[in-house]
């Protein structure tokens, strides 16, 4: 296998070059951008990493953070985790190349810089469009996002750790051909969420120019955490299942950076499990108004009211919420938990969401009704949990967005997708075990990122002249094409951006194997909770 060097700010790098599927490409692998967040830097911000001295190789993948894998339940990764990725097709090109950083999803308790559920992806598909691709590892679940309302703890670690790689690609992107001046990032699920953070946040400014969220923005009811108290707060809570019961902040960081990091994620994972019907998460990004250098100085809300600014791309997929009806992660819904929502749908709810009801003015038995009539929740009526779960979790905090976007000037340059591609051959759908039909959560991701199926799950990769093979093609190219110039059809203009406010409906482009533009009516959608009552 041949090497490749490259001289970064920190040393020489020692990478390899691929030639696989007609595709050959640059990668260096396992790039420390950050100090192992270990010992006294548990728990805290980043610190950037030290030079080294001679080559250092590049070739592997660097560790993953510590979380568990939800298919064998077993904990794995290393508190040493803070690595990045760089693919690239040409080092030395006569033009520096648009730069494209993913930030991987997980709900922020799972998953990797390469890969997801425990599925390699490589680079090959986006790598091919003629960018320079980074990805990378943050801190995880109470390791990247513990906040005990004090400096010793003062959440959105993970957030930072990020932060601090986008600083490394401005500082070191040019030595791989890519254009610091021209950095779109991009993530799905939390990974959008996170993007969408980012860009609000005034601590990156500079750091990108442009961004794509899929299926994933910071209004969604699960992504920011406000404890209101600690008797409330999960780190207390975590605190005292480790054995340590106490309120006061400094007590439970010093016990809790003397627990195992295995441990401490385990169970951590317990307090989520037991949240199998709400899908509850507990360590996200948070208010760390008690932090010397704050993610966010002001409320979220705030810098949520003003808007992006920048181009932002963003959607969603067709079902998100069959998600939730995988019985191979999240373990089947019981009988006895089926009795539990038909007795009192609440619990199907999550806390955010319920505490808002009586403000959009519908309760919990209309709530109910608007999914499944006078059905009751059952094995047969899965479908009308996920339509629920879809629009709570994703679609509702996605038309939030999109209405801010509007008010605030900056519908000019939002664009608006729906993947609504149905693939006969879907790896997520065999790797969910999903049997309802539709097109679930995070599927889009296998046409962005070639995975690794053929060893784990007998599939074969889709043939050139194949649907799904279009559909690679097709969002690679709009995707790029968008961190390229801010638009993502540029020679056709087949995708719109948003209309302006005096229009209250959404167009957007309909993403199939004959994309064309379509819009959301305001009003009439099944999302539209404030409008139950009007219809």
């Amino acid at each position: 296998m041949s090497e490749i060097k490259v001289q970064v700010a920190e040393g020489i790098l020692t990478g390899i070059v691929e030639d696989r599927y007609n595709i050959r490409y640059f990668a260096f692998r396992g790039i420390p951008y950050a100090k192992p967040p270990i010992g006294e830097l548990r728990f805290k911000d980043p610190v950037p990493a030290k030079p080294w001295s001679g080559d250092r190789d590049a070739s592997k993948n660097g560790n993953m953070a510590v979380q568990i894998n939800l298919f064998t339940h077993a904990i794995e990764g290393d508190e040493d985790c803070l690595y990045l990725n760089v693919y690239t097709t040409k080092i030395e090109p006569l033009e520096k190349r648009p730069v494209m950083v993913w930030v991987h999803g997980g709900g922020f308790f799972i998953g990797c810089g390469n890969a997801i559920f425990n599925v390699e992806q490589y680079p090959d598909y986006i790598i091919e469009k003629d960018v320079v691709l980074v990805s990378l590892n943050y801190r995880l679940d109470v390791l990247g996002f513990l906040n005990l309302n004090d400096k010793v703890a003062s959440g959105n670690q993970g957030l930072k750790d990020i932060v601090l790689a986008l600083k490394w690609i401005q500082k070191n992107i040019s030595k791989f051909g890519g254009d610091s001046e021209n950095v779109t990032i991009f993530g799905e699920s939390a990974g959008g969420a996170i993007v969408h953070c980012l860009a609000l946040s005034p601590v990156t400014k500079g750091l990108f120019h442009k961004i794509i969220a899929q299926s994933g923005v910071a209004t969604n009811p699960w992504v920011l955490t406000e404890w209101k108290n600690k008797t409330t707060n999960k780190s207390f809570q975590l605190a005292e299942k480790l054995g340590k019961t106490t309120s006061d902040p400094k007590v439970a960081y010093e016990f809790l950076k003397t627990i195992d990091a295995k441990k401490l994620i385990e169970n951590s994972y317990m307090l989520f499990a037991a949240e199998r019907l709400s899908f509850e998460l507990h360590f996200t990004p948070s208010l760390d108004y008690e932090s010397s250098d704050p993610f966010f100085p002001e409320h979220p809300k705030e810098y949520i009211s003003r808007g992006i600014k920048m181009p932002f791309l963003l959607g969603l997929t067709r079902n998100e919420g069959l998600f939730f009806t995988s019985s191979n992660i999240f373990g089947e819904i019981s009988m006895e938990q089926l009795e539990q929502i038909n007795a009192n749908f609440k619990k199907a709810i999550l806390p955010k969401v319920l505490s808002k009801l009586p403000e959009i003015g519908i309760t919990v038995n209309e709530l109910k009704s608007l999914y499944f009539g006078k059905n009751k929740m059952s094995k047969e009526t899965l479908i009308n949990y996920a339509n629920f779960k879809g629009d709570e979790f994703f679609v509702r905090g996605i038309m939030d967005v999109l209405q801010i976007q509007k008010s605030t000037g900056s519908y000019k340059s939002t664009y608006l997708y729906h993947f609504n591609y149905e693939s006969n051959t879907s790896p997520m759908k065999t790797v969910l075990q999903l049997e309802l039909p539709g097109v679930c959560h995070t599927e889009e991701i296998f046409f962005l990122f070639r995975p690794e199926i053929k060893n784990k799950f007998n599939l074969s990769l889709p043939k050139r002249n194949s649907e799904d093979y279009k559909i690679i093609n097709h969002l690679t190219q709009m995707w790029t094409d968008f961190a390229r110039t801010g638009n993502p059809t540029p020679i056709t203009n087949l995708w719109l951006p948003l209309s302006g406010p005096q229009n209250k409906d959404y167009n957007y482009l309909n993403i199939d194997i004959n994309s064309q533009m379509k819009i959301f009516r305001h009003g009439k959608e099944r999302w539209d909770w404030e409008s139950y009552n009007k219809n």
